[in-house]
């Protein structure tokens, strides 16, 4: 009974957070779907420690770094008094999760808090999306049950599509945080002087984030082509998740992008997807 309390719980914060991953995810059997809530769980979790205004930089490192050992002490199969950590470990160990995938995450979590990023290389930019994005695709192909070899690269074009996307969309979001992650090698190529200060203004940025939009673009294809490989009732999770990423994407790809309204999804957006997915 312990255990389905935790599910519950868990369900429930993912629920509560209004994320449209609760009502994808909905449509996964019913092992698949805790395992995947437990992992959505664990994201939003150290994700709102980086986020957290309220903490200083070296408290949230301490409190990333604790995370870490208590994915170590989970694959070390200690006890524990938290629902979140019964959650993951089952989920671990139903699906043989990596515990490298849950270290990366976090390592992402603590690149944005060791320093916050602004204007990487593309080096920096490339590890930044593939740890906060791309391994978490890696976990949920293990949930869905994909072969690895054909799932990883479809993970890794859809992780990279999906944050790609959310980058762009939250361009002015994070600069008020004092964040910016265009890449620096993009900012050359239009002579735009790396400053936050009043570089919402530059109508090269326009530019920058349509190109990083038509990169997205590419990835999603790329992921449209890996699928055909793929038992599609395995996929069912990522491609309706993929459908939402992609009407966000369609929202301000080849548009002037409006900084003052950050693009979200109404009611009838998602209602045309559900529509979509189910009778496609």
């Amino acid at each position: 009974m312990r255990h389905l309390d935790d599910k519950s719980k868990i369900e429930q914060l993912v629920k509560e957070s209004g994320s449209s991953f609760y009502w994808g995810m909905k449509l996964l059997s019913k092992p698949k779907r805790r395992a995947m809530f437990s992992l959505y769980a664990f994201c939003r979790v150290v994700d709102d420690i980086a986020d957290d205004e309220k903490i200083s930089k070296k408290k949230k490192q301490i409190k990333l770094n604790l995370w870490k050992r208590k994915i170590d002490n989970i694959f070390k199969k200690k006890k524990f008094n938290d629902s979140l950590l019964r959650e993951l470990e089952h989920s671990i160990k139903q699906f043989n999760l990596n515990k490298k995938n849950f270290y990366s995450i976090i390592d992402g979590m603590l690149m944005d808090v060791k320093t916050d990023i602004r204007f990487p290389n593309d080096r920096v930019f490339k590890l930044y999306c593939e740890r906060v994005a791309v391994a978490v695709g890696y976990l949920s192909i293990k949930i869905f049950g994909i072969n690895q070899s054909i799932g990883d690269k479809y993970a890794y074009s859809l992780g990279m599509a999906f944050q790609i996307t959310n980058i762009v969309r939250d361009f002015y979001e994070d600069l008020g945080n004092k964040r910016c992650y265009l890449p620096s090698s993009k900012l050359t190529k239009y002579g735009i002087k790396k400053s936050l200060k009043n570089i919402d203004n530059n109508p090269c940025i326009q530019n920058i984030l349509q190109e990083m939009l038509e990169e997205a673009n590419n990835e999603f294809e790329k992921s449209d082509l890996l699928k055909k490989s793929i038992d599609k009732k395995k996929i069912v999770g990522s491609e309706i998740m993929k459908l939402f990423y992609k009407s966000i994407h369609k929202k301000m790809f080849k548009k002037k992008i409006n900084f003052k309204k950050k693009v979200r999804l109404n009611i009838w957006d998602k209602f045309l997807i559900f529509l979509n997915f189910t009778f496609r």
